[in-house]
């Protein structure tokens, strides 16, 4: 999966990138930085406890850093990178540094983020008023009963835009929705939004605020920035736990910036477990059986027979295959089978 991380001039954007992914970026050229992210879950280091295998796999996001976010109305180059892409993850900026330059001239994160669902709106409604002319100019040439109806949902979705809503929310029939499954509209992706606040005094507020305003529009993780680089720079785990429990925290916040711009995307996790490897497989929610299997390999999906399946939770409190079995919580699955989060399985497929 794939996601763009964006956000203001000093927003801590690279510094949120490094931190994902590992690379240092000194600057962001017109196409972006791509980069690995590890999907942190604990449940993957407690199974890989369990099977010590030779290889511990978290699922994975592809990363885009891409240019500075400006007030552009929708014009900016990059907009049209983000439509092939399936989430976006904007990061905005709550700490008061006056040694910190802010292209706005003050730091307002509520201001920042309606900057940015501005960007995104403007850039449909120019995708829309470009395709309504060149619909209405092949209409007037010749007309046919599925450029019109094109047209007319064209027009519907942009009266939606203009009237401030976003695609995801926008009221369309089915004929409507169907006229316009080729688009890829930037505000009917998935949003999250990392806020860089410093952890402290006044921060439960700034948090509450925000969740209040944008909560429902997009999935919110808060990190400090500047914490989330001491604590990654300390190589010692022991040095490390000590440093996080002085601060009453139980892991880094860019852990839990993971997980929560995953669900954001509509994605769950399932396992694979054994002595070669224990991994940790990407789907959407309510995948099948077999396409479960296509996230593994093409051919499990193709030639799929069967799933085998334990709940991760079962396997972790029984402590293994043979008592999960004895309990009765081990099962077979077919081809109808949807895949729940957690789910252990074992695929079996013909050759």
């Amino acid at each position: 999966m794939k996601i763009a991380l964006l956000g203001l001039q000093g927003a801590g954007k690279k510094t949120l990138f490094r931190l994902l992914t590992g690379i240092s970026v000194p600057t962001v050229g017109p196409k972006g930085v791509p980069g690995i992210c590890e999907v942190k879950d604990p449940r993957v280091e407690a199974l890989s406890e369990r099977y010590r295998p030779e290889k511990t796999i978290q699922a994975r996001i592809e990363l885009l850093l891409l240019p500075d976010v400006e007030k552009t109305q929708g014009k900016a180059a990059w907009l049209e990178d983000v439509r092939n892409l399936e989430g976006i993850c904007c990061a905005v900026r709550a700490f008061e540094d006056a040694g910190v330059y802010h292209p706005l001239g003050s730091v307002d994160p509520k201001r920042d983020l309606d900057l940015f669902f501005s960007e995104l709106l403007f850039a449909d409604m120019l995708l829309m008023e470009r395709r309504k002319e060149k619909l209405a100019s092949e209409t007037r040439v010749k007309k046919t009963p599925e450029k019109d109806r094109e047209l007319k949902a064209v027009e519907k979705a942009l009266a939606e835009l203009e009237s401030g809503k976003p695609m995801r929310a926008a009221e369309l029939n089915q004929a409507e929705r169907e006229a316009l499954a080729g688009y890829q509209f930037l505000t009917a992706k998935a949003v999250a939004g990392a806020v860089n606040l410093t952890q402290g005094s006044g921060s439960e507020a700034q948090r509450a605020a925000l969740e209040r305003e944008f909560g429902g529009r997009m999935s919110l993780s808060f990190f400090d920035a500047k914490l989330e680089a001491e604590i990654a720079a300390m190589s010692d785990p022991a040095e490390r736990k000590e440093f996080l429990d002085g601060l009453g925290i139980d892991e880094p916040a860019v852990a839990k910036l993971t997980r929560a711009v995953y669900d954001a995307l509509g994605l769950m996790s399932f396992f694979t477990v054994g002595p070669d490897e224990v991994r940790a497989w990407a789907v959407r929610k309510g995948s099948t059986a077999p396409q479960a299997a296509r996230a593994i390999h093409t051919d499990l999906e193709r030639g799929f027979i069967r799933a085998e399946v334990m709940k991760y939770a079962d396997l972790i409190a029984l402590g293994s295959e043979a008592k999960v079995k004895e309990a009765g919580r081990f099962s077979l699955k077919g081809k109808d089978y949807v895949v729940e989060e957690g789910d252990v399985l074992n695929i079996r497929a013909a050759n």
